[in-house]
């Protein structure tokens, strides 16, 4: 019974199908690299490479922040030095007269004496000041005179050294030198400086007294303190990184350590030959050394020495803490990676088994084998799902084994009801089709094959019924086809009969989505009914235009009145012969014009849909109804719209509709009053107002005012269908007609028809 009825798909041609498509696993797999793997790798690389950047920046900040302070420490030692040697020179009459009693006297003991006094002098003086490693006095001819050190000889010749031959010229700074006794070579020493030797800053000055003699040059060896500067800021600031204090030619003076780089003291480095020093701004710049080893370097400029201080970092030193939490965040991220994976696998193992043994099961169940059930393992949930699975393929069996005759059942019924419904269609008294969007008809009732005497199943309702291949815009189905809402509307269709008048509705069939898959059409002839209409609208035509027509021989029977009295005049008296001919000529033209306008008007071609002016039709009625007596009193307005579009309806219809509405305003102007006829464009539509301004309509009348036969005129006055046929003629029309507004005031109608945007036939103004 249950292979029976399985009518499905194959469920192994479905799984080999869904082999295409990943498992649960792999989406399981998938979804943890893409969605924690992936993200993590991106976020440790961003955040890597952010932190080497802002370290990278804090880094070259730093060695910025070091090499300024450091160069503003140097510039004011040397500055305290520099002023130093000059205050001690300057006016100090002491030493000017043991210079002056040396350079006069020759006798060795007093020279001696004098040297020991210029000794102690100058021993007092270097305790005083601050960093004296020395001071010396030279004389005129380049001999040490004194020294403030114990162990310095005097008489050492001295002519050749820079302090000598620069203090004779100038006060200043003279240079640097390098050890304890290097007496004869102060100054650089191209052969280097020895291990444990600090740098010391040598400034001069000329000593001349007050009449301008020459006495010989005072010089100073300064401590140089800025070399321990620079080995404090080394250990405490940039322990990573070299300090160097460099001169004016861009050599190594000193540096946070003793030997850098292979560079001794006195020597440029080997990077400074890719980075120039001769600007006087700070600079930072990056480069490689022979090994390959990428270095940052910053300078700072001395202001006015022309030295500089130079800072150089590797940068493996500066990130070597990046560097570390790299490492540590990668072994992190692959113990999380591991983690990950145990738990992807046992997930996989606890989820993605037991749901494919569901899967296998479920495809067999679709196969037919009904009944099979699974082992319920793993978590709670699954476990449940699977009781609940064996429960359904329990349940499924059974109902399988009642569900066949139920089927049977259900099939009888289906065709007894269908039976019943052809039968239903059968006996209605209409045509009853049912088309699909190719205008085919697979529906039809037995009313229609009775109505056109052939078979319909299969034939296209357009071309069957009004001989065209493709339905026009205005077919009803094919406007519910495109707008999905009923429509209807009155056609001329072939039938056994001939050609007759069939009023069609149409009805949409929707599908699951809401698009028609099919449209109920039901055509009913209404020839009778049209000749019974049009004869009503002929009938109420007629006795409209019967009584414009006794108005109208009304207003005839004034003029030939008046020339019937003329006459008579003129038979009595013959000189009044040429007055009656006046009179008589006058009102003979009124007659002519009045015929004339009438026979122009009667001339137009009014039975057929054309394009027409609402203006024209408004003016031509206007002037009818001037000829009848009641218009006598009353003003009627024409208030046309300019530029106003035509409208597409049978002239002669709208002219029975507003004359209908102007005879029942003058119906109800008592004495005196105006009728208007307004014009204007109001939402795409073509609008006319008739007002007038009588009584007003009661409000028991209202609600019956365009019933058929219902009217508050006399017996003699009105069939009660004026408004009535009026309403219906503009409705074919496809407009509408409404009762705006009433009241003691007056009564105004509104007629509403569709505009065309042609110009109209009768023009537009």
């Amino acid at each position: 019974m249950s292979h029976r009825l399985s009518n499905g798909p194959d469920p192994a041609g479905r799984a080999a199908g869904d082999r295409r498509w990943p498992s649960m696993g792999h989406w399981l797999m998938l979804l943890v690299v893409f969605f924690f793997l992936v993200p993590l790798l991106v976020s440790n690389l961003w955040g890597y490479l952010q932190s080497r950047r802002y370290l990278t920046e804090a880094a070259f900040r730093n060695i910025r922040n070091v090499a300024a302070l450091e160069a503003s420490e140097t510039l004011e030692f040397v500055r305290a030095a520099q002023s130093l040697v000059p205050s001690i020179v300057a006016g100090n009459q002491h030493l000017f007269e043991i210079l002056q009693v040396l350079t006069e006297t020759e006798d060795e003991a007093a020279r001696d004496s004098l040297q020991r006094q210029l000794k102690f002098h100058l021993v007092a003086k270097a305790v005083e000041g601050s960093s004296v490693e020395e001071f010396q006095v030279i004389s005129p001819t380049g001999i040490l005179l004194a020294s403030s050190q114990t162990d310095r000889v005097a008489g050492t010749d001295l002519a050749a050294s820079p302090c000598f031959q620069k203090g004779r010229e100038q006060q200043g700074i003279v240079g640097f030198d390098y050890g304890e006794h290097h007496s004869g070579h102060e100054g650089h020493s191209d052969s280097g400086s020895r291990d444990g030797e600090e740098p010391h800053l040598l400034v001069a000055a000329p000593i001349i007294d007050g009449r301008g003699t020459f006495l010989g040059v005072f010089c100073a060896r300064f401590g140089f303190d800025i070399h321990r500067s620079l080995l404090v800021a080394h250990k405490e600031r940039t322990s990573y990184a070299a300090l160097y204090l460099l001169d004016e030619d861009a050599r190594v003076v000193c540096g946070s350590f003793e030997e850098i780089h292979g560079a001794p003291y006195g020597k440029r480095l080997p990077s400074l030959g890719r980075s120039s020093l001769r600007s006087l701004e700070a600079w930072e710049d990056r480069y490689e050394d022979d090994s390959g080893t990428e270095v940052m370097l910053a300078y700072a400029p001395v202001p006015t020495l022309g030295w500089g201080i130079l800072v150089e970092v590797q940068v493996s030193r500066a990130l070597a803490h990046l560097e570390r939490l790299k490492w540590q965040a990668a072994g992190a991220s692959g113990v999380l990676a591991s983690l990950l994976g145990v738990a992807v696998f046992l997930g996989w193992r606890m989820l993605v088994r037991p749901l494919q043994a569901l899967s296998r099961t479920s495809d067999r169940i679709a196969s037919g084998e009904s009944g099979k059930t699974v082992s319920p393992t793993g978590p709670r949930e699954i476990v449940e799902l699977a009781k609940a699975f064996n429960r359904m393929s329990l349940a499924l069996r059974e109902s399988q084994e009642t569900l066949e005759t139920r089927i049977t059942e259900r099939t009888r019924q289906l065709r007894d009801s269908q039976e019943f419904l052809e039968l239903l269609l059968d006996s209605i008294d209409q045509r009853v089709i049912v088309v699909n969007p190719h205008y085919e008809i697979i529906k039809a009732n037995a009313t229609a094959k009775r109505m056109h005497g052939q078979e319909l199943i299969g034939a296209k309702s357009c071309e069957v019924f009004e001989g065209q291949p493709v339905p026009a815009a205005s077919y009803p189905a094919r406007r519910t086809f495109e707008t999905r809402q009923p429509a209807s509307d009155e056609r001329s269709q072939q039938t056994v009969r001939g050609q007759e008048a069939v009023y069609v509705e149409t009805y949409p069939v929707l599908d699951a989505e809401g698009w028609v898959e099919s449209v109920v059409e039901i055509g009913r002839v209404i020839t009778a009914e049209k000749r019974l209409q049009m004869q009503v609208i002929y009938q109420e035509k007629m006795a409209a235009f019967g009584q414009l027509a006794a108005g109208v021989a009304h207003e005839l029977g004034n003029p030939l009145a008046s020339i019937e009295s003329q006459l008579r005049l003129a038979q009595g008296d013959s000189s009044r012969q040429e007055q009656t001919l006046e009179v008589v000529r006058k009102q003979v033209a009124r007659m002519a014009r009045m015929l004339r306008e009438l026979v122009q008007f009667s001339r137009r071609k009014r039975d057929e849909v054309m394009l027409v002016s609402a203006n024209q039709i408004a003016e031509d009625v206007a002037r009818l109804l001037e000829h009848d007596p009641r218009a006598r009193t009353v003003t009627i307005i024409r208030r046309p719209t300019r530029n106003l579009p035509g409208v597409r309806v049978k002239e002669d219809h709208l002219v029975q509709v507003l004359l209908n509405l102007g005879l029942n305003a003058l119906d109800a102007i008592p004495e005196t009053g105006t009728i208007e006829f307004a014009t204007s464009m109001e939402n795409g539509q073509v609008t006319i107002h008739v007002r007038d301004t009588g009584h007003g309509i009661s409000e028991e009348a209202r609600a019956h005012l365009f019933e058929p036969f219902f009217t508050t005129k006399g017996p003699s006055r009105g069939t009660g269908l004026g408004l009535f046929v009026s309403k219906e003629i503009v409705e074919t029309m496809g407009g509408t007609l409404e009762l705006e507004q009433t009241g003691p005031e007056g009564t105004t109608f509104v007629v509403r028809l569709t505009a065309d945007r042609a110009p109209p036939a009768g023009g537009g103004s």
